[in-house]
């Protein structure tokens, strides 16, 4: 995927603000073997790449006649305006391993058992692998989990050139049964049913006798 960069000379908030008027969001792209140099890159480019590749998206920069292989190493938004504000690149070689957060996905879902609730605890994993392979995602079939099970990072299944760096004992996903009435109402009775000492106020006079 190729994007071409814009050099910066100026910084500031002003400067940042006038780019994001004229559909350009300001960036940085460092790395190893260059000097890090600010740029502008196309807001809409940039955004189609984001939503069809994530963010770990491995993409050919063009700046000043040079060509480089970078990826998109952060990505700084403004969540109440929903819209970007500075975007980092790092310069890659395609052969570099390097270690990327990869979210999962999970698949087959609306297959799990109806009187289990599904619990999403792990939302993505750390992986090693060459810079010109990092998925956008990890897909996670769970229409075979039973109630009472989970699904820990062991269980993931990838390419052989992919590494799985996260621990594996870790739970991405479990089935929990579903809370009934008669759980709730137990639960209330138990705690209504224990008693607790009542503090003791200081300065009060069962205090005062103590001493």
């Amino acid at each position: 995927m190729k994007i071409s960069c814009i050099p910066r000379d100026t910084t500031g908030t002003s400067t940042a603000k006038r780019l994001r008027q004229n559909d350009f969001i300001p960036g940085v792209i460092y790395g190893r073997g260059i000097e890090p140099e600010n740029i502008s890159v196309s807001k809409k480019e940039i955004e189609r790449i984001l939503r069809k590749f994530g963010e770990n998206a491995i993409l050919d920069l063009t700046l000043r006649d040079k060509s480089y292989h970078a990826m998109v190493k952060d990505v700084h938004h403004d969540y109440v305006k929903d819209q970007l504000l500075h975007i980092d690149f790092y310069k890659v070689s395609k052969t570099q391993k390097i270690h990327v957060s990869v979210p999962i996905h999970l698949v087959n879902s609306e297959h799990i058992q109806k009187d289990g609730a599904l619990v999403h605890q792990l939302d993505e994993v750390e992986i090693e692998c060459t810079a010109d392979n990092i998925p956008k995602n990890i897909d996670l079939d769970v229409s075979e989990l039973k109630v009472g099970h989970g699904i820990t990072v062991a269980e993931l299944v990838v390419d052989d050139s992919i590494t799985i760096l996260s621990n594996a004992d870790d739970t991405i996903v479990s089935l929990s049964p579903h809370r009934t009435e008669a759980d709730e109402e137990a639960e209330l009775e138990a705690a209504e049913g224990q008693v607790s000492a009542e503090p003791v106020v200081v300065g009060s006079e069962e205090d005062t006798e103590e001493q």
